[in-house]
């Protein structure tokens, strides 16, 4: 067996081992933990086929709703399943990325230059060149080891294991680090369709488009990788064509241009965009720093800042390419003043376990070829994803966590099928919202109503057809939040059906109320 076949081998086990670590640790419904609170709306709108928060995933929605109807799992704990297969293929992916930067048989001259698309491929993923060593060495393990405590480190764990979107970011992302090292002749169509499938998920992955151009220098002859980029934009169609049936989880109702582009340039959450205090900087920065800590321990950074260093001196363009894909990602990240905006830190950390990689091969290289002293430094470095499997297990393990599912299922004993039912904030509404369309939605004709989302047409307009039998005013006519939560409760009351309110939701003075379990709901108007 020669060496590229061993490493995919032990690539493999190593997302084997991932995936197996994150099924005992799996989501088997919404949570609130490990920042799930978007887990509700995901699953709620991949179950009914419908449109989650902006820039609306309609990538990640389509794949989610086959999960999502899975035998023998509730619909978030299928999506959940799909997260630990993304984030145990990235494993995969780092893996083989991390070889590509750590083989004796890369090229490792400063003026080091992938081939091109076309041409003939060598090194590490073609197989035709062999290393210089004779047999294979240890240094075949570091990658796979690598990747494995990456992969069992506290960030990507936590989000292997809940419904949420960032498993699949990270693995495109691998895709294209792997894209970027390798000597593959097929690397440049590989990164534009990681591109393509990413900006059908989630823009923020334009970050790495500087130094990904950077270190594959595409030529003329590559110009079919640009319709590899456009093909997965057709995803995007997805959204209007969900919108038509008016599905009861559908942000931003894409069906005219300026709501697709409101939608898809996820403008709702464009203030947060640099609006993080002056002050706040700094104290970012830091939090970014422990970050990185926790995910490598203190010898891993050292490694980290190692590696770095000497990719810089070996390797200059790729290290560059590297530097420009993890520092637009940081900036993001500590500048983008949202509750989540810490995970994105993600890509930077995939960047910063291929500057591990190379700072743990050239210590085991100090060794010298005595291979018994070469396998005890990759034994002491294999310590590092048992020591993160060990400490991390009960804190990532959500696998017993049922909170948001129990105050849903709360919220709604004992309430009529056909009640309104007011609620806000992301971890209420969006767990109510997948109880209610994913869960109790056989028979159900109760409709949930965020009045935070009230201030936008799209929503008002969206509720006014939902609730057809009540004809509310226009939007023209009762313009803001306030009066839409007060038309709806006002028509729907004298209708004779239940209005109620979550403890999430703000009550509207102009009703009296009466306790309903753990419920308010409206008993006159004033």
């Amino acid at each position: 067996m020669n060496e590229t076949r061993l490493g995919r081998l032990l690539a493999l086990l190593a997302a084997l081992i991932a995936f197996a670590i994150y099924w005992l640790t799996l989501a088997q419904t919404v949570t609130w933990l490990h920042n799930g609170a978007d887990s509700g709306d995901l699953a709620a709108a991949a179950f009914v086929f419908g449109i989650p928060h902006p820039p609306g995933y309609p990538l990640y929605t389509l794949i989610a709703s086959g999960f999502a109807r899975l035998p023998f799992f509730e619909p978030a704990g299928g999506l959940a399943l799909f997260s630990a297969l993304a984030a145990s293929a990235a494993v995969f992916v780092l893996a083989r990325a991390g070889s590509a930067v750590t083989s004796p048989t890369q090229p490792l001259t400063p003026g080091f230059s992938p081939k091109r698309s076309g041409e003939k491929e060598h090194g590490e993923e073609s197989g035709e060149k062999e290393s210089s060593r004779s047999g294979i060495g240890v240094e075949v393990l570091i990658a796979p080891i690598g990747a494995l405590a990456f992969g069992l480190a506290p960030m990507i764990w936590s989000q292997a294991v809940i419904p949420e979107v960032y498993a699949l970011n990270l693995l495109l992302v691998a895709m294209i680090l792997w894209a970027s090292v390798t000597t593959n002749s097929w690397r440049v169509m590989i990164a534009a369709l990681a591109f393509g499938l990413g900006l059908a998920h989630h823009l923020a992955i334009l970050l790495l488009a500087p130094g990904a151009l950077l270190a594959l220098q595409p030529t003329r002859r590559d110009w079919k990788a640009l319709l590899v980029l456009a093909a997965p934009l057709v995803f995007y169609v997805y959204l209007p064509i969900a919108a038509l049936p008016n599905p009861p989880i559908k942000w931003g109702d894409p069906v005219m241009p300026e709501r697709f582009f409101w939608l898809v340039t996820a403008a709702q959450y464009r203030p947060y965009l640099f609006a993080v205090d002056e002050g706040e900087v700094l104290g970012r920065f830091a939090f970014a720093a422990r970050a990185l800590l926790d995910q490598f321990t203190f010898v891993g950074v050292a490694l980290v800042v190692w590696g770095a260093l000497q990719m810089a001196i070996s390797r200059r363009r790729l290290f560059a390419a590297t530097m420009l894909m993890f520092v637009p990602v940081v900036l993001y990240a500590v500048l983008y003043a949202s509750r989540d905006s810490f995970l994105y830190l993600l890509p930077a950390f995939a960047v910063a376990l291929l500057w591990m990689l190379c700072g743990v091969a050239n210590v085991v290289s100090w060794v010298g070829d005595d291979r018994v002293p070469r396998a005890g430094a990759v034994a002491l470095f294999a310590a590092l994803p048992v020591y993160n499997a060990v400490t991390n297990f009960a804190t990532m393990d959500v696998s017993q966590d049922r909170a948001a599912f129990e105050y849903a299922r709360q919220n709604f004993e004992g309430l009529p099928v056909d009640a309104v039912l007011f609620a806000d904030g992301d971890r209420a509404l969006f767990a109510l919202w997948y109880y209610r369309h994913a869960v109790a939605y056989q028979g159900a004709r109760s409709v949930i109503v965020s009045q935070g989302l009230l201030q936008y047409d799209w929503y008002y307009d969206s509720l006014r057809r939902t609730m057809s039998e009540v004809q509310f005013q226009d939007p023209t006519v009762v313009t803001d939040a306030h009066a839409r939560a007060r038309e709806i409760m006002r028509v729907t009351f004298a209708e004779g059906r239940a209005v109620c309110f979550t403890d999430s939701s703000p009550l509207v003075p102009e009703f009296e109320y009466f306790e309903r379990g753990i419920l308010k709901c409206v008993l006159a108007e004033k």
